[in-house]
Order: C-alpha cells, then structure tokens, then sequence
C-alpha cells in the first residue's frame, strides 16, 4: 500500500500519512495564490503549501500529515452544513480539530512534541478579531496550563473539557459546544469575513474535508475543483424555493440587497452599529391567483394619484398661463449681448405632491401561523385580508400606500419583503404577493422599524407613518433577554419620530398590550380583541394617521 506522490514532494510526508491513516492518499503541491494557504484534504488527496515541503519546513509537513491522518481516523467527512451560519462552521471545526488531536494523542502520545511548536504563539492583546478569539481558543485547548484571561475562551474550555471528560467520540455534543460559543461571539460583536480568516495553526488544513455545503451540493469539493482546474459560475441571487404540483420549480423570492442597520442596547444604552443585517427581497407573485386574493371585489379606478395646485408655480415653460418675470428679465439681457434668447418664458401650475405616505408593515413570524380563538383561520390570513382591504379603499389622490412584511432568523438576517410598493397599482400581480407572503422564523421589529423609516424618507409626502400588524411581542432565537428587543423596538420608534414618521401599532395580543405601551406608546397602538374586525381597525387606523 504506497501512496502516489507528486512531483517535487517528499515521499517520505505520503508513506507518514498512509501509515498513520491506514490507506493510500495522493500527496500534491498546493500552488494557490492566495495569502498564506492551508493544507486541504480530500478523500483521496491531501494538498501540502508549497512553502511547507522545502527542507526547513518539515516540521510543519509532517505537522500537517499528522493532523490530516487523525481526521480520517476520527472524523466523519462531509458533514451538512445547512442551518449553521459561517461562523458557527468556523467555530465547530476548530472544536473538531483539537478533539481529533486528542483522540490521536491518546493512542500516538508522541504526536503532542509534533503539534506543540506551532502553538507557541499568541495574538496581540489587544486584538479583537475573530481569528484572534480562535486562537486564543485553540492554544487554550491544546495546553490546558496556558491561561488565556478571556472569558469566553474559559468558558470555551470548560465547556470542551466537560465533555471530553464524558465522551469524546461523541461529535454531535461538540457541535453543540460549537454553536454555543459562536452565539456568544455574534452577542460580543465579533464581525466574521470568511475571505479574511484562516485555520490556525498553519499546519491545520482548511477543514473542507468535514462539510458539504448544501447550496454548491452538485459542485465537487472545493479540493478537488481546485485539482480539476474548473472554474464555476456564480450562484444567481434567488432565495427560497418551492415545488408546483406540475413538478416545476417555483421560485419565492428575489434578493433586492442587504442593508446594515443599529440596534439599541439598552443595557449599555448604546446602539450597535451596523449590528443587524436587514435582507430585502421582492416575492414572486404564484402563477394562479389564490383564493383569498380572488375573493376580494375589482378595484374600481383610482383617482388621480396627483393634481393640479395653483399655489405651486412651475417657473421656465415652454407654454403656460403666465409670464415668467425673471425668465423675461434675462431675454432682454441676452439681446444686449447678442445671445440667442431663451425660449422658456412662462409659469404655469404644477402638480401638487401628495400629502401622506402610509406603509403597512405586517409581521410575517412563525406565530401568525397560529389559528385566532375558537379554531379559527390563522393570524396570517387575517393579515393578508386586511392588508388588501386596506390598500383598495385607500383612494384619496394624496395618499400613498405601501405594503411591506417582515420576520427575523437572528440578527444576520431580518427579512423584509416589498409586498405592494408606493405608487404601484394594486392589481392580481400585488394581491397574489401579498397573499403568497409565508409566516416564518421570529419578530425582531427594530431592524424592520429602521428599514421601513429609511424607505419612506424618500417618499415625496409631507407626512410619513408606518402602521405595524403584528400578533406578539418582538423576540428571536439569538436574544435571550426579554426586555432586549422590546427596549430595542421602543427605539426604534423614537428615532422614526425625531426623523418626522409617525409609528401606530394594531396587535392582535391582548396578553402583549404591555409591552405595546412601552413600545409604541399610550395612543400609538390599538388591542384588536376580535380578529374578524381587523380590516375595520386598520382602516380607522389609518384614517387617523394619514386624515383621509
């Protein structure tokens, strides 16, 4: 059983990682361009740097065969990596890395004098980066003597410690410990650059071997697109996905763009900036009209959305009822000098901008799911209902309606969906988006506040107002605080109304009438105790906001 070596690679690193991993691996030269590269392993190949197989790098070769050796022996490759975030796979095959050395340190006690150098080193202290808190983490774990004076790497290795008291065969806890710190470090801000962080130390390979990647499933390994020498298109920017019952595939969603907003902490009362990734997407409207949409009588023709207001003068026409003085003025000075004059010479009464803008904001979470009292039709029909009753009454000339929803998976990605744009007609195409909208996930209302706020300033109205649909208070898997995102939310409102938008909420929660108050204030919201009448309140609601 002799393994395949490369051209210009010792052989010796090929018989060291077939002896320890028991098979055959071929071993090759990684040439890539990028900055400082890490070893990768495969199935069938482990790719050396090639600054790692010149003669005074090899400690750090025979490191790397070593530590690739205990991942075929311990391991359980391609792993999926669906519903973890970057960080958490980071964190997790860190995690990974050190449980395979100590299972290999258990059987081959002297591997340990082999790893030991390359975890001599420390980052800075003052440094703050992912990489660095990884580390921290990673030495930590290696010498249980070394003391690194952060909490979250004590209580990295408490945790780790913990279990491999208990069992360290047993991946899955780890990957729980893994998920754990991740969360720890997105709740101390730690910014995560995929393209910027490299395994450490630099004998470790890049721990592609250990997952698969659900959205580039049909693409090979990143290895061995690399030996293969094939590049790949970019994955087009389409979200959620569905099967039509003709067998088709239906696509839900198109990302529009990702905008980064604050989030307040009440806690050090300060905002977060740039703390919540807010993920803008335009739902497809289904092919067939579904039968809520249908079930609503024709819009009648809109009136003029803009008329003709005589206090507002257009100055410079071509043509109009009046002459333009200043414009007459400067004819005759061009005459003087010889110049062609200009032809734009009268006023005439311009178009009078509308008065109120008003953007229904539904909460689209999990909860709306739920059916109302007694078995009813669930919160999220009821929503979609009111919402189109409301956007088809309103139809004086100076107000505009918008349509928007929102849900939240954490503070990497509040999604807020365009439902019925400002200005846009509401026809089949906008009522089947509105009652395609799907409830899922959590409610952190903050974000989607200061979106929403942003979208309308630039709306042409004098005045602005965000009506908030929602069933419960503003929670998320990744808070475990309950007055955090409710201090968050309060917020937000405040900064809407220094910003001149006014801010009401319908809730369907009487339980949450509290946290209403504190939210929106004593006259910013309404309790909507029978869910039938919610398309009158909504209605009356917005009467009051926009006086039409």
């Amino acid at each position: 059983m002799r393994p395949a070596a490369a051209t210009g690679v010792p052989p010796w690193i090929g018989l060291l990682l077939s002896g320890f991993a028991g098979r055959g691996l071929r071993v090759q030269a990684l040439t890539a361009g990028e900055l400082a590269p890490r070893p990768v392993l495969t199935d069938q190949h482990l790719l050396v740097p090639a600054g790692m197989l010149a003669d005074d790098a090899a400690p750090c070769a025979r490191a790397a065969a070593a530590h690739a050796a205990a991942h075929l022996r311990y391991s359980t490759p391609h792993q999926p990596s669906a519903g973890l975030r970057p960080m958490t796979v980071a964190v997790v095959s860190a995690l990974e890395d050190v449980r395979v050395e100590r299972l290999a340190m258990a059987e081959l006690p002297g591997l340990r004098r082999w790893w030991a150098p390359f975890h001599a080193g420390a980052p800075a202290e003052g440094d703050l980066s992912f990489g660095a808190f990884m580390a921290r983490l990673v030495r930590a774990l290696f010498d249980p003597q070394r003391r690194a004076g952060n909490h979250w790497v004590e209580k990295g290795r408490e945790l780790f410690e913990r279990q491999a008291a208990v069992d360290l065969l047993d991946r899955d806890a780890f990957r729980r410990i893994g998920s754990v710190l991740a969360n720890d470090l997105g709740q101390m801000r730690v910014r995560f650059e995929p393209q910027q962080y490299r395994v450490d130390p630099a004998y470790r390979d890049d721990n592609s071997f250990l997952w698969t990647h659900a959205e580039r499933a049909d693409l090979p390994p990143p290895a061995e697109q690399a030996l293969d020498s094939m590049p790949q298109p970019a994955a087009p920017q389409w979200s959620q996905a569905h099967a039509h019952p003709d067998g088709t595939l239906q696509r839900e969603e198109i990302e529009l763009g990702r905008y980064l907003v604050p989030e307040w902490d009440y806690r050090i009362e300060r905002h977060r900036r740039d703390w919540c990734t807010v993920v803008e997407t335009l739902p497809l409207a289904p092919a067939r009209a579904t039968p809520r949409a249908a079930a609503l009588p024709p819009q009648r023709p809109r009136a003029a959305a803009a008329r003709l207001n005589r206090a507002r003068r257009l100055r410079r026409q071509f043509e109009g009822d009046e002459i333009d003085l200043d414009a007459s003025i400067e004819v005759l000075v061009d005459r003087r000098l010889g110049l062609a004059p200009e032809p734009r010479l009268f006023r005439r009464p311009g178009r009078e901008a509308p008065q109120s803008s008003l953007l229904v904001l539904l909460d689209l979470s999990e909860s709306a799911n739920d059916p109302v009292a007694d078995g009813g039709r669930p919160v999220l029909a009821l929503e979609q209902e009111a919402a189109m009753r409301l956007a088809q009454a309103v139809r004086a000339p100076g107000v505009r309606v918008a349509v928007h929803g929102f849900n939240s998976n954490t503070r990497e990605h509040v999604g807020y969906q365009r439902l019925l744009d400002f200005g846009a007609p509401f026809d089949a195409g906008a009522a089947g988006r509105v009652s395609a909208a799907r409830a899922r996930h959590s409610t952190r209302i903050g974000a989607a506040l200061r979106h929403a706020a942003d979208m309308l300033a630039d709306e042409p109205s004098s005045r602005h107002t965000v009506l908030v649909v929602t069933d419960g208070a503003p929670s998320d898997i990744d808070v475990f605080d309950p007055r955090y995102l409710v201090e968050d939310a309060r917020a937000a409102v405040q900064e809407a109304k220094r910003r001149g938008v006014r801010v009401h909420c319908v809730t369907l929660d009487p339980a949450g009438e509290r946290d209403a108050r504190r939210i929106f204030g004593w006259q910013g919201y309404r309790v909507v105790t029978n869910p039938a009448a919610l398309a009158a309140h909504l209605r009356h609601v917005q009467a009051r906001a926009t006086g039409a």
